[in-house]
C-alpha cells in the first residue's frame, strides 16, 4: 500500500520516518502524527509516503525551485526510490550536469531531485562523499529493501534515532520520536552528568535509548541488520605530511590569497536561493566578513543584530559596519520581558536545557526575520574553529611555549609527572591547575573517556609539527571541529528553524574545511594575534578597529554557566568578567570594574 499526501517539498524542512523491524506494515498515520511536532520546520506543507515496512514524512520550508516540481518524500521515475531531505546540496548545478551528460533526465530545479537521482544512479556509498553542503536525510532503494541514512561532514543538519518496540524511528529533532506512542521518555542520567561536567554536545543526547546520527556517517538499515560508516572524520581527513609541509613553509601572500578566495566563493555558493535572504551581523570579524561579500554578490542584501539585556551590546558595532560596508543594519531590540519570556520556549525547541545568553536573542532575530519575509540568514560560525579564533587555542600554544622553561624550574621528579600529564592531556595546563579543576578533569574523564583522549592521539600524530606549541594550537583547533562546533552548531539549527528560518554556515564550505584544517599554526596565531589569517583577509573590507576588538564583554554569567574550569573567581558586586564560549561553559577572565 502506498500513501502520499500534501504540497510540494524543497529541501531544507524537517524529516521523520519508521522502519518496522518485524517487516510489518508501517503505520502512516504515526508519521503524521511526529510530522505534527516539527511544523515550525517546515509552515509551506507537508507529505507522506508509505510502502510495507517503511514510512517517510516531510515538512516543507521552501527556499529553492518553489515550485511543485520538488514534492517530498520525492520518488524516482521508475518509482524505486524515495528520498526525505533536510539540508542544502551547494554543489548540485555540477551534478546535475554530470548525471544529464550520463543520460538522467530532470523534470524541476532543485537540489532534492539530483541528490535522489544521483544516489540512485550512483549509490549512496559513491554519491555522499561528492555532496558539499549542509544535509540529513533518509533514502530508500526498494531495488535492493536498503535504508539509508546520512549526514553531512561536520553535522550542520539534525538527524536522531531511537528504538520503540519493532519501530526504528528518526527524525529531525528528538521531540518528533517522542511523538510515537511506543518511544521511552527517560532523561540518561549518564549522558545528564556529561552535559553538566564537560558542556558537551556532539551527537549525544539527554534521553535514554535516543542518540544522533554521527556527522559525517552514513548507516544502511535492511532486514538483515544494520551497517554503519563514517565517510569523514577529521582525524582520518587530516593530511599529516601535508599539514607538515605547511609549517615548514609558509608563503603569508599565497595563503591570505587562497583563504579570501575561498571565502568568497563559498558565500556567493551559499547565496543560492529563490526565497529571500539576509546576514547576522554581530559586528564581529566572521560575521561581518560574510556580510560584507554577501552584499557584494547580491545588492540590497540586509544585515541583523539583537540587541540583548545582557552583554556590552553589540548594534552599535555593527551598525558601524553596515555604514562601512554598505548594507542596512536592522537593529532587533530584545527588552528584558521578552528576553526571560523566550528562555523557557528556547528550552523546548533545543531539546535539552539552554545555557547560553545568546539563545533567546538568537530566537529573538529569527522571528523578525521571519515576519519580515526572511526565510535564508548566512551567519560566521566555524571560523574560530577552522582558524584559531578562541582563547583556549591561544592558551594552548602559550602552555606549550613555556613548557621547557617550566620543566627546568620544577623538580625533575615533579616535572616528570607533569610532563606525563600534559603529554596525556596536551590542552590543560600543566601544573598550575588547582584542586578543583584536577577534580573536575578526572570526573569527565571517567564519564567520557574516549573524546577526552581525541586531542592525545591528534597530539602525538603530528611528530613532524617540531614546535609543540604550534601543534597544541592545531589540536586545539582541531578538536573543536569535533566537539565545540557541534554544541554550536545544533544550537543554531534548533534556534532558527524554531522560527522557520535556515541558517547557512559559508565557512564550513568543503573547501574551506580542508584549508583550515591544514591551516599552518603560524598564520592562525602571528606575533600574538589570533586568526591572522582571516583577519588579514577582513582588514580589505572591515574597518581595522573592527578587526582587531577585544571580545565582547558580558555581565558575570555564572549563575547560567557555572564556574570557570580551573579556579572559580569570587564574584564581586559592581564587577563584571570577560567571557567566551568554550566547550566547557564560560572561560573566565580577569574581572573588570564597572564605570
Amino acid at each position: 500500500m502506498k500513501t502520499e499526501t500534501g504540497l510540494a517539498g524543497t529541501p531544507m524542512c524537517g524529516i521523520v520516518g519508521i522502519w518496522k523491524r518485524n517487516g510489518e506494515r508501517a503505520d502512516p498515520a504515526l508519521v503524521e502524527r511526529m510530522l505534527a511536532t516539527i511544523l515550525h520546520r517546515g509552515p509551506d506543507g507537508g507529505g507522506v509516503w508509505s510502502e510495507g515496512r517503511i514510512a517517510l514524512g516531510h515538512r516543507r520550508l521552501s527556499i529553492i525551485d518553489l515550485s511543485a516540481a520538488g514534492h517530498q518524500p520525492m520518488l524516482t521515475a521508475d518509482r524505486r526510490g524515495v528520498l526525505t531531505y533536510n539540508g542544502e546540496i551547494y554543489n548540485y548545478p555540477e551534478l546535475r550536469l554530470h548525471l544529464q551528460q550520463e543520460g538522467v533526465s530532470f523534470v524541476g530545479t532543485s537540489d532534492t531531485e539530483v541528490l535522489l537521482a544521483a544516489l540512485h544512479a550512483w549509490g549512496p556509498e559513491r554519491t555522499i562523499p561528492l555532496l558539499n553542503g549542509m544535509f540529513a536525510f533518509a533514502y530508500l532503494d526498494l531495488r535492493c529493501g536498503a535504508l539509508w541514512l546520512a549526514r553531512d561532514r561536520l553535522g550542520i543538519k539534525p538527524l536522531y534515532v531511537a528504538e520503540a518496540g519493532q519501530d526504528m524511528l528518526f527524525a529531525s529533532e528528538v521531540k518528533a520520536i517522542f511523538a510515537h506512542p511506543g518511544a521511552v521518555k527517560q532523561v540518561d542520567e549518564a549522558a545528564l552528568n556529561r552535559s553538566f561536567l564537560t558542556r558537551r554536545r556532539s551527537h549525544d543526547t539527554l534521553f535514554a535509548g535516543v542518540t544522533g546520527l554521527p556527522s559525517g556517517s552514513w548507516w544502511k538499515v535492511t532486514p538483515d541488520g544494520m551497517t554503519k560508516h563514517r565517510y569523514f572524520d577529521v582525524e582520518t581527513a587530516l593530511d599529516r605530511k601535508r599539514l607538515t609541509d605547511n609549517h615548514r613553509s609558509i608563503d603569508l601572500k599565497t595563503v591570505t590569497e587562497a583563504l579570501e578566495r575561498n571565502l568568497r566563493e563559498s558565500v556567493r555558493i551559499h547565496l543560492a536561493s529563490d526565497a529571500p535572504i539576509a546576514a547576522m551581523c554581530s559586528g564581529g570579524v566572521d560575521s561581518s566578513l560574510v556580510a560584507a561579500y554577501a552584499g557584494d554578490d547580491r545588492p540590497g542584501m540586509v544585515g541583523y543584530v539583537a540587541e540583548a539585556p545582557v552583554g556590552s551590546g553589540e548594534a552599535a558595532q555593527a551598525l558601524r559596519v553596515g555604514r562601512h560596508i554598505k548594507i542596512p543594519i536592522r537593529e532587533v531590540a530584545v527588552p528584558r520581558e521578552d528576553y526571560l519570556r523566550l528562555w523557557p520556549v528556547c528550552n523546548w525547541h533545543l531539546d535539552s536545557p539552554a545555557h547560553h545568553p545568546s539563545e533567546p536573542a538568537l530566537l529573538s532575530v529569527a522571528k523578525t526575520c521571519r515576519a519580515d519575509g526572511i526565510k535564508v540568514l548566512l551567519t560566521g560560525e566555524g571560523a574560530d574553529e577552522l582558524f584559531g579564533g578562541y582563547p583556549w587555542h591561544v592558551a594552548a600554544h602559550r602552555y606549550w611555549r613555556r613548557w621547557k622553561w617550566l620543566s627546568a624550574m620544577v623538580p625533575s621528579r615533579l616535572g616528570q609527572r607533569a610532563s606525563t600529564r600534559q603529554h596525556a592531556f596536551p590542552l590543560q595546563q600543566p601544573v598550575m591547575s588547582s584542586t578543583h579543576h584536577r577534580r573536575r578533569s578526572r570526573m569527565a574523564l571517567a564519564a567520557d573517556a574516549e573524546r577526552d583522549f581525541l586531542p592525545r592521539r591528534l597530539f602525538a600524530s603530528l611528530p613532524g609539527i617540531d614546535q609543540l606549541s604550534d601543534r597544541a594550537l592545531v589540536v586545539s583547533g582541531l578538536t573543536d571541529l569535533v566537539e565545540h562546533l557541534s554544541w554550536v552548531l545544533h544550537r543554531h539549527d534548533h534556534i532558527s528553524m524554531a522560527a522557520s528560518i535556515e541558517m547557512r554556515v559559508p565557512f564550513l564550505e568543503n573547501c574551506l574545511i580542508d584549508f583550515g584544517m591544514h591551516l599552518p599554526s603560524p598564520v592562525k596565531l602571528r606575533r600574538s594575534q589570533a586568526k591572522w589569517a582571516l583577519k588579514t583577509v577582513a582588514l580589505k573590507r572591515l574597518p581595522r578597529d573592527v578587526v582587531f576588538a577585544r571580545k565582547k564583554r558580558v555581565p558575570d554569567a555564572s549563575l547560567l554557566h557555572g564556574w570557570h574550569r580551573t579556579n572559580p573567581a569570587r564574584r564581586t558586586p559592581g564587577r563584571s568578567v570577560a567571557v567566551v564560549e568554550s566547550d566547557d561553559g564560560v572561560h573566565r577572565r580577569r574581572p573588570e570594574a564597572r564605570h
